[in-house]
């Protein structure tokens, strides 16, 4: 091995390998022994989805919201006519993400429409989601992953 420097560390029984590429690059590469590769560990796991849990009432979604990693809502607007129009809420879905239950994270969701001055009342929901914990507007995928899909194709 001329001209690849070695280093030992005696306490963890780990190699690393140091080599400069043709290119001028530099490479490492750490091997550990006793060990199963991570690659192996990855096919031990075994990724399960879970869809949210639809609740019904607003207060048992300020509820679980207290425990969630981070709330999320998602607006939805009537379609108007103009480009200029105020845009006025349809819907909105409020989802609590990463509470746990049993050892698992879940999603809770709960869906708010079909209330008169729905813009008002959204934005009071807001304010006083943001003081049980992080409130951010995105979008959760609820799309099941990919491998799982192909894994039920018949």
């Amino acid at each position: 091995m001329a001209g690849r420097p070695q280093t030992r560390d005696d306490t963890d029984s780990k190699i690393v390998e140091i080599s400069i590429g043709s290119e001028g690059g530099i490479s490492s590469k750490n091997i550990v022994k006793n060990q199963k590769s991570e690659m192996e560990n990855m096919s031990d796991e075994q990724t399960v989805f879970i869809p949210p849990v639809q609740l019904d009432s607003l207060a048992d979604f300020k509820d679980v919201a207290d425990e969630a990693a981070v709330i999320v809502y998602s607006p939805e607007y009537f379609q108007g006519p103009f480009t200029d129009d105020h845009k006025m809420i349809r819907r909105i879905t409020l989802s609590a993400v990463g509470v746990l239950r049993n050892g698992l994270p879940l999603t809770f969701r709960y869906v708010l429409d079909d209330v008169r001055d729905l813009d008002r009342i959204a934005s009071e929901i807001l304010v006083d989601l943001e003081k049980r914990g992080t409130v951010v507007r995105g979008l959760i995928d609820e799309s099941r992953p990919m491998g799982e899909l192909l894994a039920a194709w018949p």
